[in-house]
C-alpha cells in the first residue's frame, strides 16, 4: 500500500516520534531486554541454536551468559506504521496442503525516516550476520536490505501451522479471531499443527490516565488496518531451503495497536470524497444521411442478387 492524499503522513510521523521517545524515556526507569542494547549485537554472546523437528529444523538466536548457558531467545521490539495487513487465513476452499503449510500472518511497516526504526533495521542486519558466522557466508542467503527494507520498510511474518513430528512443540489452540471460519483447524488431520512457534498475540493499548502509562488489552487481528501505528516484537530465525541454503526472516511474536487516529481520519475523508469520478465521454453518432460504408453497400447488393423471390422461373435444362 502507498499512502494516498487522504492520509496525513506528516501527522503520522510526528505521532510515531512522540510514541517512540515516550517509550524510550519509560524504559530508562525499568529493566530493559538485552536486545535493546546495540552492543549486545556486536559481541560473541549470540548463539545459534536448533529447534523444531529434525526433518524441518528452525535455527534461533539466544544470549549466552558467563556460565555458558543460554538465558533467553533474542527478540527485537520496534514501532512503525502499517502499510500491509494480512493477519487472518480467510477461505481455504479446495486449497492443497502444501499451500496451507506456507500460509503466514504477514505485515509490512515503515518508519517514515524514524531514527530508531532505522536502528532496528540495522539490528536485524546484525542478527543476520550471526547466522553467517555460524553457517558460513556462502550458505546463508543474503538479506536484501536494499530491496526488502528500502524506504525504511520491515516485513514481519509468522506461519499459521507447522508440520507435526515427534520432537515438535505441543499443540496450542488458535488465538481469538485468527481462524474465524475454522478453516485452518481442518488441516490438523494432514499432519499440520498450531504450536507456540506459530502463535502471534494481538493487543491494543489504551491510555488509562495514570501518568501517561497505557493499559494493554487483547485484540482481534481484524482490528488492525493500514495506517495504524503499531509496536511489533519478534526475532530473526533461519530455516533451510530446498537447495539446503539458510534463509533468515523476521518472525513476529506480538503486535500491539498503539495509535489509530491518522488511519481513522483517512478512512473518514475517503468516505466523504466518495468514489472517484469518471471522465466524461462524448459519443459521436453517425447521422442517417451520411454516406454508408462501401463494403456495406456491396454486401447489400450481393444479398439482393441472391433473393429468390425476385428471380424468374427456372430455365429448362437443354440436353
Amino acid at each position: 500500500m502507498d499512502f494516498d492524499t487522504h492520509y496525513d503522513q506528516n501527522a503520522a510521523a510526528d505521532a510515531l516520534q512522540q510514541i517512540v521517545y515516550a517509550q524510550v524515556n519509560a524504559d530508562r526507569n525499568t529493566p530493559t531486554n538485552a536486545v535493546q542494547h546495540a552492543n549486545i549485537l556486536q559481541t560473541d554472546n549470540l548463539v545459534v541454536q536448533e529447534t523444531g523437528n529434525k526433518q524441518k529444523p528452525i535455527w534461533r538466536l539466544g544470549i549466552m551468559n558467563s556460565d555458558g548457558a543460554i538465558e533467553e531467545e533474542l527478540s527485537i521490539r520496534m514501532h512503525g506504521i502499517l502499510t500491509r495487513v494480512d493477519l487472518t487465513a480467510g477461505s481455504l476452499y479446495r486449497c492443497d496442503v502444501a499451500k496451507v503449510a506456507n500460509l503466514c500472518q504477514r505485515i509490512e511497516i515503515v518508519g517514515l525516516k524514524s531514527q530508531l526504526f532505522t536502528e532496528a533495521i540495522q539490528n536485524v542486519a546484525a542478527l543476520h550476520s550471526a547466522f553467517e558466522r555460524f553457517f558460513g557466508p556462502d550458505r546463508v542467503i543474503p538479506m536484501n536490505v536494499g530491496d526488502s527494507y528500502s524506504g525504511h520498510r520491515m516485513i514481519c511474518t509468522c506461519l499459521y501451522l507447522s508440520k507435526a513430528g515427534p520432537e515438535c512443540l505441543p499443540e496450542v489452540p488458535f488465538g481469538m479471531g485468527v481462524d474465524p471460519l475454522g478453516e485452518l483447524a481442518k488441516y490438523r488431520k494432514s499432519g499440520l499443527i498450531h504450536t507456540s512457534e506459530n502463535q502471534v498475540t494481538y493487543f491494543r493499548s489504551a491510555d488509562d490516565g495514570d501518568a501517561g502509562h497505557d493499559t494493554v488489552y487483547e485484540a482481534f487481528p481484524a482490528s488492525f488496518r493500514a495506517g495504524d501505528i503499531v509496536e511489533v516484537q519478534g526475532s530473526v530465525i533461519g530455516f533451510a531451503t530446498k537447495s539446503q541454503k539458510i534463509k533468515t526472516i523476521f518472525q513476529m511474536s506480538s503486535l500491539t495497536l498503539v495509535h489509530s487516529t491518522q488511519s481513522k481520519d483517512a478512512e473518514k475523508a475517503r468516505s466523504k470524497a466518495g468514489p472517484p469520478s469518471l471522465p466524461a465521454v462524448t459519443l459521436k453518432r453517425k447521422k442517417w444521411h451520411e454516406r454508408e460504408d462501401r463494403e456495406v453497400v456491396k454486401t447489400r447488393r450481393k444479398l439482393k442478387d441472391l433473393d429468390i423471390s425476385s428471380a424468374g422461373p427456372p430455365k429448362e435444362r437443354e440436353d
